[in-house]
């Protein structure tokens, strides 16, 4: 926090013995396979995916025949114009009828027999026959998009965190047809020539492949320009909302069981929005033309193992897209498209059950016959580390270990049976995979521990195969995998780095990445004082690395975050430790989470004592499923301390005047009351002093020559007031003219008072009163509360000078502030919402306004000027009375309480209490003027 000397935020990597999170055995049960609902969900974009049939239900394809359905294993790559790949889903085998007797479209005499057996009747269905069939095989990432509809949909749809070793957010589907071959003619051992084809099985591919990076947000209507334009956009919003309607009547009466995340879509779509928008990175490739060879390795009567080598060209249409400062929401779409080379290659084992399977229509289940040979055992890789899309792994040592269900072939553990890499950027928004060099040796029999030989690096994203086939590892009696296993894992972010950086960061932060903080009482950057509630703000700061492709780069983590005294790993915690915290990379926030301080974390709970500590240390320690050494981020930030010991007493009373001269409506006590406890909890806020309390002074008694004279120059003032509104400004410049000429001596008439001379003759003849009786020197300062429908005045501050020539008993005294006290209901500001008492407050210890008002402006003039800006100078957080939350006020990044403006306190304009925040100046000012009496006040 204490900047002032020019110190910069001590950044350090430390280890600490803390506590230690889980221990996970290598033999732990794996996660959900990837190619069942509840893995293929894992991809899914709940708000943009469209499901009201119930298939998103795990539970409903947990077992029994639905658990049949499920697709098999598979591994897909892809290489060439763009470069991805990963673990894949095999759908069962099909094919497609060219000729013959058409029939319902997709449905086969076997699945009409396995329907008649569930169902215990006889099904008059017409069935496809005759003609030629061709085989047809469907791999596809793991999504349910591809298994429920037969594409990839939407990218939007698409969002997870590199499922199955993909790149983030994408999705990939490939059918493919073999060219003169049918089901019943496919034989292990045999190689048949093969192309790309449409979800139909004729005519080329669609979407093939997808990927998104970045951020999406709700994209609002723009203004209509024509009334044509705006009731076109009502109509819109119409019709979404019947739809939306009907959609959720639909789920009330569905019978199927429901899954959360069905319907999520309807359930949250805003009909007030016109959609939304993505910016970042955004690749496609929606077709292409692509031929080669399947390779059938194996054919059982429960799968069709074998590999697939496909290449040629196909269109790849690459996005960058950016927020448009010029309309909220919307995005500027740079694009790059065209013809690009393209391989694609990788293994599957199909279903070939015939009645248990499921194709997309028009397309028909099939089965291959078995090969006849005896069956042969699978090898099995029964566990690994680390898990699939593990977090936070150590860059220098992520762990890698294989486990297998037999022994294995020496031999087999080669290099090439293992296949490590990540994502390069190529500098015109694709990937290259690079290779990390391993070297993989048994441990034991059956467990292949992985090392490797090139240096990794933090915060990226790896990809991890582990080849089937002969030329991956095998058994010790010659069993193979049928399919690669992929998946993924994030190696964790290096915040003991301290590389330049500015993306994402304000300008009080230190531009270097590593871990800062702000400890904050009300203005960051100042001082401490005793006593008053703090909160830790800290800030995980790391950039964006250009040689990583953006799908490839780690942009958030979980964390433990806590703050404890520097020097002593010992020490006690200050606040509450936050466990679990989602830590984002700076230059990701939108500027909503940015005003709502969602670009740092905030630890509350500390009240410090006076020099309690020199410095304090925030610490980061990222979330490891398996913990097997802690590794803890921190840095330190000293602290600067003041002195001040302060508790305001501020006393308050009645003017019995005009309307309240007889009594003062029980109305007028009970808001006078809400007022003083707000703007207690206000001034705290505000001030660096310990506590206010507001009490009540003891009231003057009613005047009744006071109460005439002024009641009389108000009525004057009003009826002056009222020929303003009837005469034109020229004539009213004329009667001020002759007022003044009849109020110079020896004029028969007095001059008409104005109400703010009226407001200061009752003001001083309270005080004089207050002197007068001993009930002032208790006091800090006092309130005079007036009755605004008769004085029509907000707030004023006045700072009496010593009378000694004319009075030599009476002394200078504190200030006291004049506060006319409005209503709700009333058409003005509630005086109980605004600042206004904590602004003429500051008036009293000094403080000016800002922006200053020159003596040939108006105060509205300069008001109207910056009214819905955010002002300069303002940066810290207005903390709850209990010190367990706050709303950040920040120049930079906006006001959490409200988007529309962030003003100064001493702001020449009545404003809420959330509109406004205190200067760092200003707040400085105070811890000099609150030591001082008030005669000897700083400017």
């Amino acid at each position: 926090m204490n900047r002032f000397a020019g110190l910069a935020a001590i950044l350090c990597l430390v280890a600490l013995p803390l506590r230690a999170q889980d221990t996970c055995d290598p033999k732990d049960a794996p996660p959900v396979p990837l190619c069942s609902v509840g893995g293929m969900l894992e991809a899914v974009n709940p708000p943009q995916a469209f499901d009201l049939l119930g298939n998103l239900n795990p539970s409903a394809f947990a077992g029994g025949a639905n658990a049949d359905l499920m697709p098999g294993q598979a591994s897909l790559s892809i290489a060439g114009g763009v470069s991805a790949g990963g673990a894949a889903c095999a759908r069962h085998l099909s094919a497609k009828r060219i000729g013959g007797t058409e029939g319902v479209p997709g449905l086969d005499q076997g699945t009409i027999d396995f329907v008649e057996d569930m169902s215990g009747e006889t099904l008059d269905v017409p069935t496809a026959s005759g003609g030629t069939r061709r085989a047809v095989f469907e791999v596809f990432s793991p999504n349910l998009f591809s298994f429920q509809g037969g594409s990839l949909g939407r990218p939007l749809g698409f969002k997870h965190g590199g499922l199955g070793g993909w790149p983030i957010n994408s999705g990939a589907h490939l059918v493919i047809a073999l060219t003169d071959a049918g089901p019943g003619d496919l034989r292990a051992g045999q190689s048949y020539p093969a192309r790309a084809v449409s979800s139909g099985g004729d005519g080329d591919p669609s979407t093939v492949f997808s990927s998104w990076t970045g951020e999406i947000r709700p994209r609002p209507y723009l203004p209509p320009k024509t009334e044509n334009q705006r009731r076109e956009q009502e109509f819109a919003k119409r019709m979404c909302r019947a739809v939306r309607q009907g959609a959720l009547k639909t789920l009330e009466l569905s019978t199927i069981p429901q899954d959360a995340t069905i319907g999520r879509q309807v359930r949250d779509l805003n009909c007030d929005m016109d959609g939304v928008s993505q910016a970042g990175t955004r690749t496609l490739v929606p077709t292409g033309s692509l031929s080669g060879r399947v390779h059938i390795e194996r054919i059982t009567d429960t799968k069709v193992i074998g590999r697939f080598e496909l290449s040629g060209t196909a269109r790849v249409e690459r996005e960058r897209r950016t927020w448009n400062p010029r309309a909220r929401n919307h995005v500027l779409i740079d694009s790059d498209e065209g013809e690009k080379p393209l391989q694609v290659s990788g293994r599957f084992a199909a279903p070939n059950m015939r009645n248990m399977g499921y194709a997309m229509g028009p397309l028909e289940v099939a089965q291959a016959p078995t090969d006849g040979s005896a069956p042969t055992d699978e090898l099995l890789l029964i566990a690994h580390r680390p898990a699939r899309d593990a977090k936070n792994l150590p860059w220098d040592d992520p762990g890698i270990r294989l486990i297998f269900d037999r022994p294995l072939d020496p031999a087999s553990v080669t290099p090439a049976a293992i296949r490590l890499e990540f994502g390069l950027a190529n500098g015109t928004g694709g990937t290259v995979m690079a290779p990390i060099k391993t070297r993989p040796r048994l441990s034991g029999s059956d467990t292949v521990i992985v090392t490797p030989q090139d240096p990794m690096r933090d915060g990226v994203r790896y990809r991890l195969t582990v080849r089937a086939g002969a030329t991956g590892i095998r058994g010790a009696g010659g069993e193979e995998m049928a399919v690669d296993q992929v998946w993924g894992f994030d190696t964790m972010v290096d915040l003991s780095d301290d590389e330049f950086m500015q993306a994402g960061l304000a300008q009080h932060l230190a531009w270097r990445e590593g871990v800062e903080s702000d400890t904050i009482q009300v203005v960051t950057n100042a001082p401490l004082v005793r006593g008053k509630p703090a909160a830790i703000r800290v800030y995980p700061k790391w950039r964006a690395d250009p040689q990583i492709a953006p799908g490839w780069q780690v942009t958030d983590f979980k964390a433990d975050i806590r703050a404890r005294p520097a020097f002593d790993p010992e020490a006690p915690l200050l606040v509450p430790e936050r466990e679990g915290v989602q830590i984002r990379r700076p230059d990701l926030f939108s500027d909503e989470e940015r005003r709502k301080g969602e670009n740092s974390v905030m630890l509350f709970g500390w009240t410090p004592e006076f020099e309690e500590i020199t410095a304090l240390r925030t610490e980061i320690e990222p979330v490891r499923e398996c913990q097997e050494s802690p590794r803890v981020f921190s840095g330190v930030e000293p602290l600067e301390w003041d002195p001040l010991e302060r508790d305001l007493e501020i006393g308050y009373v009645f003017a019995r005047v005009g309307p309240w001269y007889d009594f003062v409506p029980q109305d007028v006590l009970y808001e006078a009351a809400l007022t003083v406890r707000r703007s207690e909890t206000y001034i705290e806020q505000l001030f660096p002093v310990q506590s206010v309390r507001f009490s009540e002074a003891p009231a003057p008694p009613p005047d009744p020559d006071l109460n005439e004279t002024l009641v009389s120059a108000i009525e004057k003032i009003y009826q002056f007031e009222l020929l303003a509104e009837t005469f034109s400004d020229d004539t009213m410049d004329t009667l001020r003219a002759f007022n003044e000429y009849l109020a110079t001596p020896p004029a028969l008439a007095e001059k008409l008072s104005k109400r703010a001379n009226v407001r200061s003759h009752l003001l001083n003849a309270v005080q004089d009163h207050l002197i007068a009786n001993n009930s002032y020197d208790r006091y800090d300062l006092v309130v005079i509360f007036m009755p605004y429908e008769w004085i029509q005045l907000l707030g004023v501050t006045h700072s009496p000078a010593a009378d000694q020539m004319d009075n030599p008993t009476k002394t200078a005294v504190q200030p006291f502030i004049g506060m006319s006290l409005t209503k709700s209901l009333t058409g003005v500001k509630r005086i109980a919402n605004n600042g206004a008492i904590t602004h003429e407050v500051g008036h009293a210890f000094g403080l000016n306004h800002v922006p200053s008002v020159p003596p040939q402006i108006s105060k509205k003039t300069i008001a109207d000027r910056h009214e819905g800006t955010r002002f300069p100078g303002i940066e810290g957080i207005r903390i709850a009375p209990d010190g367990r939350s706050g709303k950040i006020k920040s120049f930079e990044d906006g006001n959490a309480e409200t988007k529309e403006e962030l003003l100064t306190l001493m702001y020449p304009r009545t404003q809420p209490k959330e509109n406004q925040f205190i200067t760092r100046d200003h707040y400085l000012l105070l811890l000099k003027n609150l030591k001082k009496e008030f005669g000897a006040l700083s400017p």
